[in-house]
């Protein structure tokens, strides 16, 4: 087990990784804040080849935080949605501000694509399991942000 400031990070497998933030309460939430949320960006980040691709999944449209990054509509959602919206996250700081404004992240998937976001995109947008061959890692982000589980797929 890592720890890193505020967060956890257990390996739980040698191919699968858990980050665990500290739980919110009334008046603070995790990835609200500054340090916490740099953190987990950084430790992210750094996991694995870059830029990003993000997944978030919703049940009608596509969510207002999101249109800063010109989301895509595509096939295949996160579990328990009905429609996934991929964005390219280029930058740390790009993540920092997905991760922030993002929140609550239960339908949130990041990719670590293994040639190029765009052979992601064309598989995320055939639908199916067809994106798997084309990333070298997912994080499934669950309990409102406070949960990364990182695989690895290759």
């Amino acid at each position: 087990m890592y720890s890193i400031r505020d967060m956890q990070v257990s390996q739980v497998a040698y191919d699968r990784f858990v980050i665990e933030l500290p739980p919110a309460d009334a008046d603070w939430r995790p990835l609200a804040d500054p340090e916490t949320l740099a953190e987990t960006a950084a430790w992210l980040w750094q996991f694995g080849p870059t830029p990003l691709v993000a997944v978030v999944g919703t049940e009608k449209a596509i969510p207002g935080w999101l249109t800063a990054w010109s989301p895509r509509v595509m096939k295949w959602a996160p579990a328990g949605s009905k429609l996934g919206c991929a964005v390219v996250l280029t930058e740390q700081a790009d993540l920092e501000r997905f991760l922030r404004e993002g929140v609550p992240h239960e339908h949130t998937v990041l990719m670590w694509p293994r040639v190029s976001p765009a052979k992601t995109f064309e598989a995320l947008a055939v639908g199916g399991t067809e994106w798997k061959v084309t990333v070298d890692a997912v994080a499934d982000v669950s309990h409102a942000g406070e949960r990364f589980e990182v695989t690895q797929v290759a």
